[in-house]
């Protein structure tokens, strides 16, 4: 087990790679200039010169190669660094942990609702099949896929924060205030998990061992529940990993909707302030987390179904 999880991390390295040659070269190709950026920020008057300007980009590094910057820029992440911010002057790495938290709790909670109501809803409409409660779940598959999340946030405010006021509109003020964004990142896939496992359901308890499930004289409930789900979850497994990279890109606009203190709003902040290094860690660091939670995925499947080996699903 330990030997496959190694030899499946360490092929996510050129994945990695790639990805941070790919964002290094894209972002050198943004327009603006963030050496202007910098030197209009550090000066008293906000109007600077052209050696203003060049004295900036000597300070930021920018007067070099493409090739120089991204090898210094690879020869720190290596050891952890992942270079200095312009707009903050603080390490990247930094800045990735002190907000680390307050992402990780609200995809934590979007998560948790997404397993609260997804499975009793896909179950039911298997259970269901083709009467009120599975018209039910495909519209709201339907209604909750396609809804963008920055107009479900905009919903959310005016009837829980605006008309109802029981909620708060912005900011981590406290439990209630990861309610708003929480959901608004939970909609989608939550729908998108129930109408999978809606799939899987239906076509799980059409197998063999369900029916003699119900010859032996077991009960629904319990024949759909204990011989059904388990193995219905499989297939839902796979899409957990996509699942939680949605939740980290739709974080972004969550995040500053609801002015949350997270990563996706640091990669907002960064984006609108032309902040090389910090986009491209947040990047680098959003890639390495989703191949780490595809590997855990892949484990996942050992415990659902014992006849998957750990070296046949890696």
């Amino acid at each position: 087990m330990r030997g496959v999880l190694a030899r499946r991390l360490l092929l996510a390295v050129p994945t990695l790679l790639a990805l941070s040659f790919l964002i290094f070269a894209l972002i050198s190709l943004a327009p603006g200039d963030p050496a202007t950026e910098y030197a209009r920020r550090t000066s008293p008057g906000g109007e600077v010169t052209p050696a203003q300007v060049d004295l900036a980009q000597r300070q930021l590094g920018l007067n070099r190669s493409f090739v120089v910057q991204y090898g210094s820029w690879l020869g720190g992440a290596v050891q952890g660094r992942l270079g200095r911010s312009f707009s903050r002057q603080t390490p990247v790495a930094r800045e990735i942990r002190e907000r680390l938290g307050a992402t990780a709790e609200l995809a934590a909670v979007a998560l948790i609702l997404t397993v609260i109501f997804a499975v009793p809803l896909g179950v039911v409409a298997a259970m269901f099949h083709r009467r009120l409660g599975d018209h039910v779940l495909r519209v709201f598959s339907l209604v909750g896929a396609s809804t963008p999340g920055f107009f479900l946030a905009y919903v959310l405010i005016i009837i829980f924060a605006v008309r109802l006021k029981v909620l708060p509109v912005a900011g981590k003020q406290g439990v209630d205030s990861v309610v708003l964004p929480a959901v608004t990142l939970a909609v989608g896939p939550t729908a998108v998990v129930a109408r999978l496992l809606r799939s899987a359901m239906l076509e799980v308890l059409s197998e063999s061992y369900i029916v003699t499930a119900y010859g032996k004289g077991l009960g629904r409930l319990r024949v759909v529940v204990v011989h059904g789900l388990r193995n219905a979850l499989i297939p839902v497994a796979t899409v957990f990993g996509s699942i939680i990279g949605a939740l980290l890109e739709g974080s972004i606009i969550a995040e500053v909707v609801f002015a949350w203190p997270g990563l996706g709003r640091l990669v907002y902040e960064g984006i609108s302030e032309r902040d090389y290094p910090l986009v491209e860690g947040l990047v680098v660091f959003a890639g390495l987390a989703y191949v780490i939670v595809n590997v855990l995925v892949d484990l996942s499947y050992t415990f659902l179904d014992r006849r998957i080996s750990a070296g046949a699903s890696l």
